[in-house]
């Protein structure tokens, strides 16, 4: 009998533990079994985790892969430190902050190469989209610095949710570049997030 009850006991610490919950203005999923999607100019791309972490000199990463609608994948591995979420360039092993734990207005950083500036500009802010409206938004400002990445605008603004992660952007103008469409977390096979295929 007392294994029985043992058994129970772990196997509800187990589910409890793999539940995954949208929390926190970077969302990092555990496995892939959770995935968010967005959409993009006239296209779209979807991202999800790979189930285990990758460890990358003596830090372990979480490994994200995102599937753009044309078909390219990029991979990128990000981390969350004490003070700051970061995401690493796997070929130099250089670090660039993504966004503070805690960010709070006026917090500024800058891409490990020097190529884009960041600085988060305004809270509690709302993100309208045709998929959702949101309230509380951090808004930072992305500006690049040496025309690095020539196919890119010059400038963005960024918008993170509190309870969802990043929501979206828009153009120094207002217009809405790409925005979360969709999140399916603890999908069982053969579900299907957005209009991906």
């Amino acid at each position: 009998m007392k294994k029985i009850i043992a058994i129970i006991i772990l196997a509800v610490l187990l589910v409890a533990f793999k539940d995954q919950d949208l929390k926190g203005y970077i969302t990092l999923f555990e496995d892939a079994s959770s995935a968010k999607y967005y959409k993009y100019s006239d296209s779209h791309y979807f991202e999800s985790f790979a189930n285990d972490k990758e460890t990358i000199g003596d830090k372990e990463y979480y490994v994200r892969y995102r599937k753009y609608g044309w078909g390219t994948v990029d991979t990128t591995y990000y981390r969350k430190g004490s003070e700051n979420y970061y995401h690493i360039n796997k070929k130099t092993l250089e670090e660039s902050i993504i966004l503070p734990v805690n960010p709070k207005v006026g917090d500024q950083w800058l891409e490990h190469d020097n190529s884009w500036s960041y600085e988060v500009i305004a809270n509690q802010q709302k993100f309208k989209t045709p998929a959702n409206k949101y309230k509380n938004c951090i808004k930072v400002r992305c500006k690049q610095l040496t025309n690095k990445d020539k196919r890119k605008n010059k400038e963005y603004l960024l918008y993170y949710s509190p309870e969802y992660g990043y929501v979206g952007n828009v153009d120094s103008k207002g217009k809405i570049l790409s925005y979360l469409s969709d999140v399916k977390l603890n999908a069982k096979e053969g579900e299907v997030i957005g209009d991906f295929k």
